[in-house]
């Protein structure tokens, strides 16, 4: 399985903002600094965590943004469940419209059932217990 760019996003701002002081808050420009992401892209990634609850945002000048007691325990697998948009990993469409197989075939059950033990195998782990201080590599070029 991968994960999308979005996703990988998210996840690197909830393990920054878990590796900051207590109470911290951190604008999405630092936050974008330090995940070596572009500004644009983590602002879209924090109003996602947001309306998850994984984060909270204080607007103003001293504003920023800080984990929530919910982004403290979230899973791995919960959020990634959250944010996969994907109905079927696999489109199962011809140009000349849905492909002639599908009636018999399992390979959408069986790729659906192979998400969710992934997303399962990711359950068991917290995001905040990850490992805070490595040097983040860029998502986007």
């Amino acid at each position: 399985m991968r994960i999308n760019a979005f996703s990988d996003v998210c996840l690197r701002v909830v393990m920054l903002l878990a590796a900051s002081p207590e109470g911290a808050l951190m604008t999405s420009r630092a936050i974008s600094e330090a995940i070596a992401t572009p500004y644009n892209h983590v602002s879209k990634a924090v109003l996602r965590l947001r309306e998850l609850g994984l984060v909270e945002v204080a607007r103003g000048r001293a504003g920023g943004v800080r984990i929530s007691a919910a982004g403290r325990v979230a899973s791995i697998g919960w959020l990634l469940r959250k944010l996969d948009t994907r109905l079927d990993l696999a489109a199962c469409e011809t140009p000349a419209g849905p492909c002639p197989l599908l009636d018999g075939c399992g390979v959408r059950g069986a790729l659906r059932r192979a998400r969710e033990a992934f997303y399962s195998e990711l359950d068991g782990i917290v995001i905040s217990s990850q490992p805070h201080n490595q040097p983040a590599t860029r998502v986007f070029y």
